[in-house]
């Protein structure tokens, strides 16, 4: 039970020195993550579990969407992008099509590159 509170108190303190584009790889990761996690559960036929996957890539995804400062073009940019991802997502949970989810995978992953060369370029002008 204590190592289970150490580990809770490493979990917070590493994300609470992490920077905001850090956080926002992290999500993009974890996003990447259960979308790939649902698709391995649908070839297994658990869809119950890979609906929770979904639905937690959905979560973050929107989180992601309504964090975004609107005053910014990019952010206007990126916002309908968001959307259609989530959308898209939940179109995965009933039809359970797997080539949708790689798909989504890949903008995903693609958005998580990005994000990181962007937070590279950033630390490297400061």
């Amino acid at each position: 039970m204590q190592q289970a509170n150490v580990y809770t108190k490493y979990k917070e303190q590493t994300l609470s020195t992490l920077t905001n584009g850090e956080i926002i790889i992290k999500l993009f990761e974890e996003a990447s993550k259960q979308v790939t996690m649902s698709m391995f559960l649908i070839n297994k036929d658990d869809y119950v579990a890979a609906i929770k996957c979904i639905q937690k890539a959905q979560k973050i995804i929107s989180a992601l969407r309504s964090n975004l400062d609107m005053k910014y073009p990019i952010a206007q940019e990126l916002s309908p992008i968001y959307l259609f991802i989530y959308e898209k997502l939940g179109e995965t949970i009933v039809s359970k099509d797997v080539p949708l989810l790689k798909d989504l995978l890949s903008i995903i992953d693609e958005f998580k590159v990005t994000f990181r060369q962007a937070d590279k370029l950033s630390r490297i002008n400061k």
